[in-house]
């Protein structure tokens, strides 16, 4: 049997702190975060310059190196400073294709198409990038307020 005051001075605060823990990734569990879902298709259409109808456009990085190019359906708006919009008819628009496209050269990591999932798994937009997770946060009012990288470059299978 244990005695109480080791019990108060040592399983007390760990049972207290696992509550705690428990709680907060409950609050995790029901937030508004969505992902990232792999498709071909999404691919071969960036690697086309295909501009997909209804979708905006814009870069994160760069424009001498950007990390991923995005095309948001235009029903959301993108919330983001970090994000810079770009003109589908101007020449940067496959110059950042290609920049993109030449993320990879010479590893196993090839950049790879992805759309763009919100919380409830409906469809948010695109995405082109050899990184290969996203935080996607969209509050009520159709905002993306987060749409960040996770990493810079993620290793192994696109999907």
């Amino acid at each position: 049997m244990i005695p109480l005051n080791i019990f108060r001075a040592r399983l007390f605060p760990a049972i207290v702190l696992s509550f705690i823990i428990m709680f907060v990734l409950s609050g995790c569990a029901v937030s508004n975060y969505g992902k990232l879902k792999s498709d071909q298709d999404i691919a071969h259409a960036f690697q086309a310059y295909q501009i997909l109808p209804g979708h905006q456009y814009y870069y994160r990085g760069t424009f001498s190196r950007p990390i991923v190019v995005a095309g948001i359906k235009e029903k959301f708006e993108l919330n983001s400073k970090l994000w810079v919009k770009i003109d589908t008819q101007s020449p940067d628009f496959r110059t950042l294709i290609d920049r993109i496209s030449l993320q990879g050269t010479g590893t196993t990591v090839q950049p790879w198409g992805f759309t763009i999932l919100d919380k409830s798994g409906h469809d948010v937009g695109v995405w082109y990038s050899a990184i290969r997770a996203a935080a996607v946060e969209i509050n009520d009012n159709n905002q993306i307020v987060n749409l960040s990288p996770l990493r810079l470059v993620t290793r192994g299978d696109p999907r």
